[in-house]
């Protein structure tokens, strides 16, 4: 498979250099061949089209009678996870020494693309190594699994070793050894750098434990001030948060000391907001364990990023329903009429503005009844997308005088597979924003997608965060109540088009120029 690549970057004037072959998983029964490429952590997002030029290469160099998935993942450098994977190493290859590897001995650290991994072992367990070329057996080990450049150092310690170590004291070494981690999805980063998108759950914390990545939903959020009694900000006022981290199997007490760059930042995080945090876990002022936190970024539940042509479900027969219409150009006339109201950011990026209206709230057991959305290009809105989708049970009455959407205006509306995928389609190579489009409305958009086979990994940009970090001081941060404070109007709230309409607007406002 070192060949497709370099075929491939020859094909593209190594446009592709950047690429590491992961792993290539075929399965016969399925006739499905699975390939997992990775990119290094630095990188952007890959384009699109550049995934459609890397698919349909390697459907044509392979020549399969099988559909071909192309699994593209960022390569992160992080400290816990190399190091797991040199324990992982011993565990598969070197039984004999793997009970004395633990992270008291392990170290790594990292520049740019270079590794340095230091193992220290007592003479003793040393001597045992017969294996002249072990360290470069743990470099080939983990630059197959990271883009990275690695160096390993075997360093001699003056330990004793234990008189002796039994088959008990070897599979607890084992089970402390073992991390169990998952995925996400990092959607913004809000405070500090790059977090690696592998989480641990919350509920194997059992002991104070240094730069621990966790990730969950917010809750119980409450800002307090405090006075700093040592150092050279002594008698100060500070800001500190607490809440609580919930992900699917725990919870945990999380505090963050936060210093005045990032107190916007902070408000604008809120309840039910999903993140991925790195911090220090240690017993904090109650006797419990607690998080206290260090970085801090926006994620989401993680979808494997694939082809997503050849991953829509073969059993799912798409027609289109949805077609997109022009806004008139006399609407726009009044809305623009300075050609440079707007900063770059509007006006050199494609957006799709979109609300939906639901069932109920929860994504798992509620459904789609409208989705509405509007286009932004070069700082004007140009397209309207609209439609009613028919739920699989009636409207709850207490959710229809809400929306005013009843079941007999949905009773003849297309699916919210079809609607979806039509949005699929039409937003692919936009920036996807809302309000409180994090916390809500893009789970509900992923849940039906995830049934079709498409991905939106697209950028996302909440307009509810954007204007709790604009310096806007208001009692709540609802749509309607941002909107009269920027001396908008919203018509016909709670209906997916209006509200789309209303925060695109709302977008625009928050991003003018300013002279």
């Amino acid at each position: 498979m070192i060949d497709v690549l370099q075929k491939l970057n020859q094909k593209f004037n190594n446009k592709f250099n950047y690429l590491k072959l992961l792993n290539v998983v075929y399965d016969k029964d399925s006739l499905l061949c699975t390939i997992t490429l990775l990119y290094p952590y630095q990188m952007e997002e890959i384009s699109f089209e550049d995934k459609d030029d890397i698919i349909k290469f390697f459907q044509e160099f392979l020549s399969l009678n099988a559909q071909v998935k192309v699994k593209f993942k960022k390569s992160f450098l992080d400290e816990c996870l190399i190091l797991e994977e040199v324990v992982e190493f011993f565990k598969n290859n070197k039984k004999g020494i793997y009970p004395y590897i633990s992270s008291e001995n392990l170290s790594s650290t990292h520049q740019g693309q270079d590794v340095e991994i230091n193992i220290s072992l007592n003479q003793d367990i040393l001597s045992l190594i017969d294996d002249l070329d072990l360290e470069s057996q743990i470099k080939k080990h983990i630059e197959k699994l990271f883009i990275a450049n690695v160096q390993v150092n075997l360093i001699e310690n003056e330990d004793t070793l234990p008189d002796e170590i039994d088959a008990e004291d070897i599979l607890s070494t084992a089970s402390a050894n073992r991390v169990r981690r998952y995925d996400v999805k990092i959607e913004k980063k809000v405070i500090g750098g790059d977090i690696a998108p592998k989480p641990e759950y919350i509920s194997d914390i059992k002991k104070p434990k240094p730069s621990v990545i966790l990730s969950g939903f917010i809750s119980n959020k409450n800002q307090k001030k405090y006075i700093q009694k040592k150092g050279k900000n002594a008698g100060k006022e500070k800001t500190l948060y607490t809440f609580t981290l919930r992900d699917k199997e725990g919870a945990i007490d999380c505090v963050y000391f936060c210093g005045k760059t990032h107190e916007k930042d902070m408000e604008a995080l809120d309840d039910l907001f999903m993140i991925i945090c790195v911090g220090n876990v240690q017993v904090g002022f109650n006797g419990k364990l607690t998080y206290y936190i260090k970085k801090i970024s926006l994620a989401s539940p993680y979808e494997e990023i694939v082809d997503v042509h050849e991953t829509v479900n073969s059993d799912f027969k798409h027609k289109k329903v949805v077609f997109p219409d022009r806004m008139p150009y006399e609407k726009q006339s009044n809305l623009f009429e300075e050609s440079n109201k707007y900063n770059d950011y509007i006006m050199k990026n494609k957006f799709v503005v979109f609300d939906i209206e639901t069932t109920g709230l929860d994504p798992e057991y509620c459904e789609i009844t409208e989705l509405g959305a509007v286009k932004i290009e070069n700082g004007e809105i140009t397209e309207r997308f609209q439609s009613f989708a028919k739920p699989s049970h009636p409207i709850p009455e207490e959710v229809v005088k809400v929306t005013n959407i009843t079941d007999e205006m949905v009773a003849h509306a297309p699916s919210a597979e079809d609607v979806v995928y039509d949005f699929w389609e039409w937003s692919r190579d936009c920036i996807l924003s809302g309000h409180n489009v994090v916390g809500f409305d893009i789970k509900f958009i992923r849940k039906v997608a995830e049934k079709i086979g498409v991905r939106f990994d697209n950028e996302m940009m909440d307009t509810l965060i954007v204007a709790r970090q604009s310096g806007l001081r208001l009692g709540n941060y609802k749509l309607g109540t941002i909107v009269k404070a920027l001396g908008l109007t919203l018509e016909g709230a709670h209906r997916a088009y209006n509200d789309a309409y209303a925060t695109a607007r709302v977008l625009m406002e928050l991003n003018k120029s300013k002279k």
